[in-house]
């Protein structure tokens, strides 16, 4: 979608060194504008996120909107390349998945992923794609409902549950083809549940033997920081994945953790 354009700018910004200045900052305005989400303060639940780019930009973004007193809605999506095209592509979803979340509410989440990967094939010829995950968190039931779109399996930890389970309905990620069939799955969190999503930039970060850390170190990991608070949880996790690579990790990544208050507020 935006690679000509990515390419003149990098042309030009290679012989002007002020040129390269303003490419430089209008990249980092965008990476701040993917990561730098604003966490509300929302009843019922503790949120937390940890974002880190593994470039100056690249294709992660998540994106936390309250539709109203008792909905949340968020999203985390994974643009292919690792480029500030790649950033663009999410900048550009981040914004049309937000316009269609006013226009039609939070009611149909995979009516509005459907429109959302229509536009992206209207607007990209280049082969790049996004996996994307669209949620909603009804605050005071504690239904979660989410639709993917080959992205991660969020991760679900029950209060006093021993095993972490995972929410597995997805569908082909945006911008590949219009034959989908997104469907919505729901569960509800009671007290004490964690709902973990994130980026493959955790379950693909590799240690000095080559060996990714996986899903299943994100479940043990979970199960071992469960009883810290949500934004804590979610830098904790996060650092782990961190100290098992060693060297800088080399995908972006992203964690959003929601944890159902025990007690009612």
């Amino acid at each position: 979608m935006w690679g000509p354009i990515v390419r003149a700018i990098a042309a030009f910004s290679d012989g002007e060194d002020d040129a390269r200045r303003h490419f430089e900052l209008a990249a980092t305005r965008i990476q701040h504008a993917l990561l730098d989400v604003v966490v509300p303060n929302v009843s019922h639940f503790e949120l937390g996120v940890y974002a880190e780019p593994a470039r100056l930009v690249g294709g992660d973004y998540i994106d936390l909107y309250r539709c109203n007193e008792d909905v949340l809605a968020f999203g985390l999506g994974d643009a292919s390349g690792k480029s500030l095209a790649a950033a663009l592509n999410s900048l550009a979803l981040r914004s049309l998945v937000r316009g269609l979340l006013k226009a039609l509410g939070p009611v149909d989440l995979a009516q509005i992923v459907t429109h959302a990967n229509d536009v992206l094939i209207e607007d990209t010829d280049d082969g790049s794609f996004i996996t994307f995950l669209l949620g909603t968190l009804e605050l005071g039931s504690g239904r979660l409902s989410v639709v993917n779109a080959g992205h991660e399996p969020p991760l679900i930890l029950r209060a006093g549950a021993s095993a972490v389970h995972t929410l597995d309905r997805h569908d082909i990620v945006l911008g590949i083809t219009r034959a989908t069939n997104y469907q919505v799955e729901e569960c509800v969190l009671a007290p004490g549940d964690i709902a973990v999503f994130y980026t493959d930039g955790l379950t693909e970060a590799t240690n000095q033997q080559g060996e990714m850390y996986t899903i299943e170190g994100l479940k043990a990991e979970l199960l071992r920081s469960r009883d810290l608070a949500a934004d804590k949880l979610a830098t904790a996790m996060f650092e782990a994945v961190k100290a098992y690579a060693i060297s800088p990790m080399r995908d972006d990544s992203t964690i959003f953790v929601a944890k159902r208050d025990e007690i009612a507020r």
